[in-house]
């Protein structure tokens, strides 16, 4: 396994950090702002500070049940929400965990980062691209179940490497292990979902997973930049693409990446494609130097906002404003 990228010194005097009041309270009015239910909100701020206690006292026990459902958009996944005092809790080691492992992430590594995510991925599909005279062969790699698929041992072990704060590592850990719960797989098991297996998986939907998907792949990342050399690269959480000149070369990046992946436990999908001066990449479509939505994204946002328009107007309104610039075809 390739350890690359910027060796820092594995971090200390993280845990005490979870105990600032103040990170508590911030942290909670974060999430207050994309909370839907008012119902609970109320509940919780009729005895706000006697929750921040409870929320101190219950750093470092283990998770409560979580709330299970399923979504079918984009695709089908299993949700895992966690209660508001184990969310808060989550949120606070989401941010910790990104103070830290920032500094070793490649720059191309955009998903879900502060000043990156989609539109900083899209300028630079549009830089590469430019540089190589729109005339390139593109590798595109997608990962099987990738979320569902993360090693547990692994990812504890890559953890490791970086932060030296047991106490809090012990927290990290609880929440990678709260995905081995029985009651889990009993309702995976009612709704005919094969795919969950115990040591294994993260919870989507939680900041921490977030973090913790995006840094999973870290190594690979630095393998392709500096071993294999290539200089146009961008991930996207377990969405990958290789630019270059030479098909016969990314034919061969695509074994070496094969064989590396195998390392981690995970392997490729059928969406693992080379092509020729064109690709479709963070729900658009690149071609004859133009940038367009894919239709299954433009049918699935047109429906939500028909959705919103009925059960919340304002927020159509700002939502169809965010969107415009989404719709919009872009030109290099």
């Amino acid at each position: 396994m390739f350890m690359g990228g910027l060796e820092v010194k594995r971090v200390n005097n993280l845990y005490n950090q979870l105990f600032d009041i103040d990170f508590i309270l911030n942290t909670y009015k974060i999430i207050k702002k994309n909370t839907k239910n008012k119902n609970k909100l109320e509940k919780f701020e009729e005895n706000l500070s006697i929750n921040l206690i409870d929320i101190k006292d219950k750093i470092g026990k283990n998770i409560d049940k979580y709330n299970l459902f399923m979504i079918y958009e984009p695709k089908e996944r299993l949700i895992l929400s966690l209660n508001l005092k184990d969310k808060i809790i989550n949120h606070m080691v989401g941010y910790i965990l990104f103070d830290v492992l920032e500094k070793s992430l490649i720059d191309s590594n955009v998903a879900v980062r502060k000043n990156k995510g989609t539109s900083y991925g899209i300028k630079l599909i549009k830089k590469y691209i430019k540089e190589l005279n729109y005339n390139y062969y593109c590798l595109k790699i997608d990962i099987k179940k990738y979320f569902y698929s993360i090693n547990h041992n692994i990812l504890k072990d890559l953890l490791n490497k970086k932060i030296k704060d047991k106490l809090f590592l012990d927290i990290v850990y609880k929440i990678i292990d709260s995905t081995n719960s029985d009651y889990i797989f009993e309702y995976a098991n009612k709704h005919n979902i094969n795919y969950l297996k115990k040591g294994y998986g993260l919870s989507i939907g939680n900041l921490t997973s977030q973090i913790l998907g995006i840094f999973y792949l870290n190594d690979l990342d630095h393998y392709i930049k500096e071993e294999l050399k290539i200089k146009y690269y961008i991930r996207y959480m377990d969405d990958m693409v290789l630019f270059h000149k030479n098909k016969d070369y990314l034919k061969y990046c695509l074994d070496k990446i094969i064989i590396y992946l195998k390392e981690y436990d995970l392997e490729l999908n059928n969406k693992t494609i080379i092509t020729k001066n064109s690709l479709c990449f963070l729900g658009y479509r690149f071609y004859n130097k133009k940038i367009k939505i894919l239709s299954k994204n433009k049918r699935r946002i047109y429906k939500k906002l028909r959705i919103l328009k009925y059960k919340d107007y304002n927020k159509y309104i700002k939502s169809l404003s965010s969107y415009y610039g989404y719709f919009k075809v872009q030109k290099y």
